[in-house]
C-alpha cells in the first residue's frame, strides 16, 4: 500500500510536469507571431426607449446606426474564430454616446455599463482606446442632435470602472516579445476634440500629462518597435509644421514608431508620414464596423515584419519591414 501510494504520487507529479511542458511549448510557439483584429467605430446603443425620441430617430435613421449592435454581434460571433486572432483592438467610438437627455429632460448615463455587459458574452481578449463618441453627451435642439464633451471626467471614470484594460487609466501600453523583436503597443486617449475656433487647436490632441507619459514610453528603450493605437488620426493638415501639433511632433521624434492604427473618419485610408531619417510612419485607417460586419483588418506581428490585411479579408495589403 505504501509503494502504491508513492508510485501514485509520482505519477501525479510526472503528469503535472508533462502538462506544464505542453503549456510552455505552446506558449513558445505562439511567440513567433502575434495577431490581432483591428476594429473601430462600432457606435453601439442600448435601451433607446428611455431617451428623447428625436435623438433616437436621428441616431438610428438619419445616421443609419439602427443595426449597430447586430453588426457588432455578427463580427464577434464569427471573425475572431475564423481568423484565429489572439486578441481584438477597438480604437474608439465603441458606443454612440456616454449619456443623453431622456423623455423627461434628465440625463441618463448607462451606455458604458451595457456595452461592458455585451462584451461579457464573449471571451476574447480585447483592448480599447476611447473615441469622441465614448465621452459624448447628447441633447436635442434646433432640429438636430447637439453633442458636447462637458462630462468627459465622468465618462472616463465609467470606462475605467468597467474595463480591465483601463485599470491603469485611459492611456496605457503593452509589451510583446515576438522572436527577437520587442513590440510596444501604445494605446492613446485622444477622444477630446471640441475646441473653440480662437484656440486654433489642430486635432488630434492629447493633454500635457499624457504627452509627457508618451515621451517617456517612446524613450523607454532603443530596441523596441512602437505601434500606436488611437481614435482620431492625423491628417495632412495636422502634419504641417505650422500646425504645431504636439502629438505629431512626439511620434515623429523617434525612428522606432512604425505604425499608427486609427478610425474616426469611417474610411480605410493609408497615409505615409516621412521621418527625417528617411524612414516613415505608416498610418492605417479602418472603416467603421457600424457600416458593416466586414469592416476589420487583421494585423500580424512577426520578428521581421508588420503585416496588415486589406479590409475584411486575411489578404495582406501592407508589409512593413522593421529591420
Amino acid at each position: 500500500m505504501i509503494f502504491k501510494s508513492i508510485f501514485s504520487g509520482l505519477g501525479n507529479i510526472f503528469l503535472l510536469i508533462f502538462i506544464f511542458l505542453l503549456i510552455v511549448g505552446d506558449l513558445s510557439a505562439q511567440k513567433d507571431t502575434l495577431s490581432f483584429l483591428h476594429i473601430t467605430d462600432m457606435h453601439t446603443m442600448f435601451n433607446l426607449e428611455n431617451y428623447d425620441p428625436d435623438i433616437v430617430y436621428h441616431r438610428e435613421y438619419t445616421r443609419n446606426y439602427k443595426d449597430a449592435n447586430n453588426r457588432f454581434r455578427q463580427f464577434m460571433k464569427t471573425t475572431p474564430d475564423d481568423t484565429g486572432s489572439d486578441m481584438i483592438i477597438a480604437t474608439g467610438d465603441m458606443i454612440d454616446f456616454f449619456d443623453a437627455k431622456t423623455v423627461q429632460g434628465n440625463r441618463l448615463a448607462y451606455q458604458v455599463e451595457l456595452f461592458a455587459r455585451l462584451m461579457d458574452e464573449y471571451h476574447y481578449p480585447i483592448y480599447l482606446t476611447l473615441g469622441n463618441h465614448d465621452i459624448f453627451s447628447y441633447e436635442w435642439g434646433k432640429n438636430k442632435v447637439i453633442p458636447d464633451q462637458l462630462h468627459t471626467g465622468r465618462a472616463r471614470a465609467a470606462w475605467i470602472r468597467n474595463f480591465d484594460c483601463f485599470r491603469e487609466g485611459t492611456y496605457y501600453s503593452r509589451i510583446y516579445e515576438i522572436g527577437n523583436t520587442t513590440y510596444r503597443l501604445i494605446f492613446l486617449d485622444n477622444s477630446f476634440y471640441q475646441f473653440k475656433k480662437q484656440e486654433k487647436m489642430v486635432n488630434p490632441y492629447i493633454d500635457k500629462p499624457q504627452l509627457h507619459w508618451l515621451l517617456t514610453e517612446l524613450k523607454a528603450s532603443e530596441e523596441d518597435v512602437e505601434i500606436v493605437l488611437m481614435h482620431i488620426p492625423f491628417t495632412q493638415e495636422s502634419a504641417l509644421p505650422e500646425s504645431n501639433n504636439e502629438l505629431y511632433e512626439a511620434l515623429t521624434s523617434v525612428p522606432s514608431v512604425r505604425l499608427i492604427l486609427a478610425g474616426h473618419f469611417h474610411k480605410g485610408e493609408v497615409i505615409n508620414f516621412p521621418l527625417s531619417n528617411g524612414k516613415q510612419i505608416v498610418q492605417v485607417g479602418t472603416d467603421a464596423l457600424v457600416t458593416g460586419a466586414d469592416k476589420w483588418r487583421l494585423v500580424h506581428l512577426t520578428e521581421n515584419n508588420i503585416i496588415v490585411s486589406s479590409m475584411g479579408t486575411t489578404t495582406s495589403e501592407l508589409i512593413i519591414p522593421i529591420k
